[in-house]
């Protein structure tokens, strides 16, 4: 005589098909979010870089600029000297 599944069977069946489902998508997300969390991790470092180097060149360009407005104010001086000598 041929066994035929019962209504249990097929729920039990049904039951561990569904969690072994579940199980592979939960790790397969948590494999995904590991990556996007690395991925993540590695643009930050890249911004903190580009930040650093960013303030670098923020400081260098405002140095040149002080250096820049000495002289020019140093040559306003002379030209109102000059200016005075020729009056």
């Amino acid at each position: 005589m041929a066994e035929y599944a019962t209504k249990e069977d097929m729920k039990e069946i049904v039951v561990e098909v569904v969690n072994k489902a579940v199980d592979d998508l939960s790790d397969v997300i948590s494999s995904f979010a590991s990556q996007v969390d690395r991925r993540f991790n590695d643009v930050e470092a890249g911004l903190d870089k580009l930040e650093k180097s960013h303030d670098k060149l923020l400081s260098t360009i405002d140095s040149f600029l002080r250096r820049l407005d000495a002289i020019e104010t140093e040559q306003l001086a002379c030209d109102r000297q000059f200016e005075k000598l020729l009056a």
